[in-house]
């Protein structure tokens, strides 16, 4: 149906205008029949005036199923309906019978008397077993055949006993009326059915219209928040970059002990935020079952220590004591699971006990593994932080993991109801779980559970990470296309130390210039850049037949930017904030496809 919000009168009024309708037909042949029948018993006047009133009488019908058709009113229209087609089919039926009992009354032979009369059962079967809108217009519509019928029972010349031909006349009529009132209550009840079904079918159109509507919302609503994450992805990378390459540079030369302290706290607390961010921008693919697990071997207790160490200070400024308790954490405690998850649990919970905790009272991380040490033996790992806050109700636990719902109190502090959702969603990919109970004396523990295999650690986990394969008599002539002044700074402060000959663009254009003008080992393209963006840059080198080594150096990191740079051409990614374990892997390539030809020579 066009318009699924119709009301059950439109409905109503839609199905008898379809009927009288598809009935046209059978109607005009019905007047086409009986005028060529009065032709042939009482002649051609009779024949025409009767067809000519006939034919002007079902015209009038149906100009009154097309004005309501047409009434913008349709409750009313129905209503007006039903009087007029009620009233124009007793005229009908009044019309055939008058003639019929007319004819009848001249005739002169019994041949004729009996045609009429057959004709008035004919009007009458007719009549009575069309569809009509109402009881009344039923009865309107038989009313002229049933009372000719009986006047002809009673004052006929039949040849048989008056009272006898009467009772077999009502005994008909009345048979001819029963039948025809069952069929009527049939037809009035397949009605109401279909007419329960198209409210039905109407409803259901409604719904799925709404389910569409709410489909093309929540898609919009996806996009916008895709498009926000990555643009917020992009302009948080950019200066965290700055912060994290000049502080790895920083703690990487000759400083006094407790200045490389210091930078290493920047390091550590940078690398924090870059993980925490990375993991923040999952929330999407969490919500859309697609994020995966980064698996790596890492340190437990590391990862605890390094939370409480850059926690500490944010803690004492809320009045607030940190504490852990790892004596159920061996020392190291080697997993094999995603870290930066892990991590991200651990710093979403202390976030949200920091809030909730008064000022002079104490969060503890308490953090256990069970199991064997034993490599490859999987280790039941429980993380539990307790607050002293108002505590979680019993009807609010498990509604405040579920995205953007909180309790009030978290609402009245600003939450944005997320936290305790990715801490779900991370452990529920990590086939864990979390819960929330109450803590003796008041607050709430949090408690995070997943299991994880076992795993040997170097031993040296602060190792530093260099680039291999970088010889001091040939360096590696890197050409680096970066628009943003804090990212070069970054990669003169990291590259300028080692064998590197670095030549700094601050476009794709000019890339594309100095490469044109003197040979490179490598490029470091960002994809960002005005004039001529990374991406275009790398395919204008593709497209000359280059296979110099391209490594797409930013801060578009979802996994559809980095499908798009390899379709390109790219022979990697390093990602923004740099992380100098991918920026040195990438060197160290370059390095070994510079070598290659010469051992080729030299075999």
């Amino acid at each position: 149906m066009d318009n699924p919000h119709r009301t059950a009168a439109a409905l109503k009024l839609d199905g008898y205008v379809r009927h009288y309708r598809g009935m046209a037909v059978v109607r005009f042949t019905m007047a086409l029949g009986l005028s060529v029948i009065v032709g042939i018993v009482a002649g051609a006047p009779y024949a025409l005036s009767f067809g000519l009133l006939h034919f002007a009488l079902y015209g009038v019908l149906f100009w009154a199923v097309e004005v309501a058709a047409r009434d913008p009113d349709q409750e009313l229209a129905l209503r007006r309906l039903t009087i007029r087609t009620g009233l124009i089919t007793f005229l009908i039926s009044l019309q055939a019978c008058a003639m019929a009992l007319e004819v009848r009354d001249g005739a002169t032979t019994m041949v004729v008397r009996l045609e009429t009369g057959l004709l008035i059962i004919g009007v009458l079967m007719f009549t009575a077993l069309q569809v009509h809108m109402s009881r009344l217009g039923y009865a309107a519509a038989i009313a002229p055949s049933i009372v000719s019928m009986i006047w002809i029972a009673l004052n006929g010349d039949t040849g048989m006993a008056s009272s006898h031909f009467a009772i077999a006349v009502c005994l008909f009529v009345a048979a001819v009326v029963a039948a025809s009132w069952r069929q009527q209550a049939t037809d009035r009840t397949l009605a109401n059915v279909r007419l329960a079904l198209e409210e039905k079918n109407a409803a259901l159109t409604a719904l799925v219209a709404e389910a569409e509507a709410a489909r093309a919302q929540a898609e919009a609503a996806s996009r916008a928040k895709s498009d926000f994450l990555a643009m917020t992805s992009h302009e948080i990378r950019t200066p965290l970059n700055a912060v994290l390459g000049l502080a790895e540079a920083l703690n990487r030369s000759r400083l006094p002990a407790r200045q490389k302290d210091m930078a290493r706290g920047v390091v550590d607390a940078g690398a924090l935020l870059k993980r925490l961010l990375d993991s923040m921008l999952d929330i999407g693919r969490i919500e859309a079952g697609k994020t995966t697990l980064n698996v790596a071997p890492f340190d437990l207790r590391q990862a605890v220590e390094t939370v409480v160490r850059v926690w500490t200070p944010r803690a004492s400024e809320h009045g607030v004591t940190l504490l852990a308790d790892l004596e159920g954490l061996p020392a190291p405690c080697g997993l094999i699971a995603d870290g930066g998850k892990v991590e991200q649990v651990l710093i979403n919970l202390v976030s949200n006990a920091l809030k909730f905790s008064p000022r002079g009272g104490k969060v503890i991380i308490r953090v256990s593994a069970r199991g064997g040490a034993v490599a490859g033996v999987g280790l039941a790992v429980t993380i539990e932080v307790i607050d002293q806050g108002p505590g979680v109700t019993v009807e609010d636990r498990e509604r405040i993991f579920q995205v953007f719902e909180q309790t009030d109190a978290g609402r009245a502090l600003g939450g944005a109801g997320l936290g305790l959702a990715i801490c779900a969603g991370n452990l529920a990919l990590m086939g864990g779980d979390i819960e929330v109970v109450d803590a003796p004396g008041g607050g709430a523990i949090f408690q995070a559970s997943f299991e994880a295999p076992a795993c040997m650690l170097s031993g040296d986990e602060a190792a530093v990470v260099e680039a291999e394969g970088l010889d001091v008599e040939r360096p590696l002539r890197v050409l680096a296309a970066e628009d943003n002044a804090g990212n070069r700074h970054v990669l003169q402060a990291l590259l300028g130390p080692l064998a590197i000959s670095l030549t700094l663009v601050e476009d794709g254009a000019q890339a594309l210039e100095a490469l044109a003008a003197g040979p490179f080992d490598m490029v470091l393209m960002d994809a960002n850049m005005p004039v001529m963006d990374g991406l275009t840059a790398l395919r204008a080198i593709r497209a000359s037949g280059s296979t110099i080594p391209v490594w797409m150096l930013t801060a578009n990191v979802y996994e559809e930017d980095v499908s798009r740079y390899r379709a390109a051409g790219a022979d990697g990614v390093v990602r923004k904030p740099i992380a100098l374990e991918e920026l040195f892997a990438a060197l160290s390539e370059a390095a070994a496809r510079v070598d290659a030809p010469v051992e080729a020579e030299a075999a």
